[in-house]
């Protein structure tokens, strides 16, 4: 561990730049899937710096935590992804699953509170809808990429990569689980057909609702690097992993043309619909973890 691979590569900076561009590739794939020319791939630069430009309005309304609850999520979100190896490399050289999982998980829980901190009813609503779908998707996120941890007998996503580099990837040993955690990270990314906590046609926005200038430029770098860092782990623990960039950004973009699709092609669910979908998966997910050590 040194200061060049926390602050240049693969740290910080890289993060940064890399979550905005590709929030800007993924941008103009769904726009060319919906026979749109969409907005440039550096958009989430332009729209970042003009949101750094403007000034932080706190409403009336608001309760205490209003500017803390969305540093604390970039924050949080940033140390998530230090720990997860970027082309076979790791900035604070830990990569622990379950502490990544925490932080990933800690990101999206401030960022509710801070909706229910604007004292605003559509906030407070997409907050309320934000925690009801992490109930939904948290258990069957978690049981899916603890499985190959579990017959790997090691929590640490270094080895987990690098068992895939030597040998068969995870996806192919554990299918079931890999299309589980794919189908959670999108609900983990709130994108369609899971945007139920911030709907625009409904909440207008949900828990961002209030927020504006800076604190709105963290909550948005916050998501781009939430979809960085969970298409890595994705990478690193069930897609064969990855020793060089180039595979790395491939995969990844593999990823993201994936999730244009599915963006693309399905409206927004109803919240009891989430909860009854997940929940299957997760019991689905339980029975495949009982067969599977009777069988050892």
């Amino acid at each position: 561990m040194n200061f060049f691979e926390i602050l240049i590569y693969p740290g910080i900076l890289f993060i940064l730049f890399t979550s905005l561009f590709l929030s800007g590739i993924f941008r103009k794939i769904t726009a060319r899937m919906q026979s749109r020319i969409g907005p440039p791939i550096i958009q989430p630069f332009y729209d970042t710096i003009k949101l750094f430009g403007k000034e932080n309005i706190r409403p009336a309304q608001a309760k205490n935590g209003f500017h803390i609850w969305p540093i604390i999520s970039l924050t949080s979100i940033i140390i998530a992804a230090l720990m997860i190896p970027i082309a076979g490399i790791t900035a604070l050289n830990t990569g622990d699953l379950l502490i990544v999982l925490y932080f990933v998980a800690l990101s999206s829980i401030t960022l509710y509170i801070a909706g229910f901190s604007t004292g605003n009813p559509f906030g407070h609503i997409g907050a309320t809808r934000g925690i009801i779908q992490m109930v939904a998707y948290e258990f069957p996120l978690i049981l899916s990429v603890l499985m190959p941890a579990v017959f790997l007998k090691t929590l640490s996503i270094d080895a987990i990569n690098l068992a895939q580099i030597t040998g068969a990837w995870n996806i192919t040993l554990y299918p079931i689980a890999g299309i589980i955690f794919l189908t959670a990270i999108i609900a983990a990314l709130e994108l369609p057909p899971f945007h139920i906590p911030q709907a625009h046609q409904e909440i207008v926005g949900g828990y961002t609702v209030e927020y504006t200038g800076t604190n709105l430029a963290y909550i948005e770098i916050s998501h781009m690097i939430k979809m960085f860092v969970l298409i890595t782990l994705a990478i690193n623990t069930f897609l064969g992993g990855a020793v060089t960039l180039s595979v790395f950004l491939a995969k990844t973009f593999g990823i993201l043309i994936i999730f244009a699709f599915i963006r693309t092609l399905l409206a927004r669910l109803r919240i009891n619909h989430v909860l009854k979908f997940y929940w299957i998966l997760g019991y689905l997910l339980i029975i495949i973890y009982s067969v599977r050590l009777l069988l050892l």
